[in-house]
């Protein structure tokens, strides 16, 4: 099935600045967007009213999926290692763009279909998403669990 949703023009000019820590993104590092008839757009509540990406996902519906496009910075620790050729990484600060995709339990069937599909199409859309994580629970989007994913990930 082929998702038809069009992407408020606002939610793109806001992706680019969250990329490149522009204007109101330089302080802060996330954007919500949901899936609202047919088209793509901004939480505004969500996005607006919370500082730190914990109180977001504290804030998160239980019953509706989001879009978040998170701005994840964290620090390479020393002696990490790559298993797949054993090379150390330099250490220091990275930055990544991440896709999470928040589908609670308790969304309806017909929503968890459509944010399948709608998760794939931010993916085609959005340009400069290092990772995608969907969630289901809380325990699943941790700033640890995110920084652990981007490590298996970053060379």
């Amino acid at each position: 099935m082929m998702l038809q949703a069009k992407i408020n023009d606002e939610c793109l000019k806001l992706y680019n600045d969250l990329k490149m820590s522009k204007g109101t993104f330089s302080n802060k590092r996330f954007l919500v967007v949901k899936m609202e008839g047919g088209f793509i757009e901004i939480d505004q509540e969500l996005s607006n009213n919370y500082d730190t990406f914990e109180a977001l996902t504290n804030a998160l519906p239980e019953n509706h999926a989001r879009y978040i496009f998170y701005h994840l910075e964290f620090e390479i620790p020393k002696n990490a290692i790559n298993n797949m050729n054993g090379c150390a990484y330099s250490e220091g600060t990275r930055s990544k763009m991440m896709l999470v995709t928040w589908n609670p339990s308790k969304t309806s069937v017909r929503e968890k279909f459509q944010t399948a599909g709608t998760s794939h199409f931010l993916k085609q859309n959005f340009n400069g998403i290092f990772l995608s994580v969907q969630a289901c629970s809380l325990d699943e989007i941790t700033r640890e669990e995110l920084v652990g994913k981007c490590l298996a990930y970053v060379k």
